[in-house]
């Protein structure tokens, strides 16, 4: 089976189970980039939520309370005993009133 036809396999799977490092991969690459992108897109219109690594920095995205996504940006993954990024590690972050696929690419 060729990458390419695995990769669309994957994709037509939700890429389940897929690491914050395959995402990286995914993101990196020219030819895998939007679909990586719908994908995160999609699983953040499901689960309200997604986590992916991109050029090394921590990326997390949720839907807003009132309107939107909240995007944060972290230097590491560690996170407390609550499961949640530690503060001190945050970078950048802000809202996108867009949609989710914009969320995604908001701070990219």
């Amino acid at each position: 089976m060729s990458k390419n036809t695995y990769i669309q396999n994957e994709a037509k799977n939700g890429f389940k189970g897929w690491t914050k490092e395959g995402w990286d991969f995914l993101l990196h690459n020219e030819q895998y980039k939007t679909v990586a992108i719908s994908s995160l897109a999609k699983i953040l219109e499901q689960n309200d939520e997604v986590e992916f690594i991109y050029n090394n920095l921590h990326y997390e995205i949720f839907a807003s309370a009132d309107t939107g996504y909240v995007v944060n940006i972290y230097s590491s993954n560690e996170k407390d005993e609550y499961e949640q990024y530690l503060e001190k590690n945050n970078i950048d972050g802000g809202l996108c009133t867009g949609t989710a696929k914009d969320a995604i690419e908001f701070m990219m």
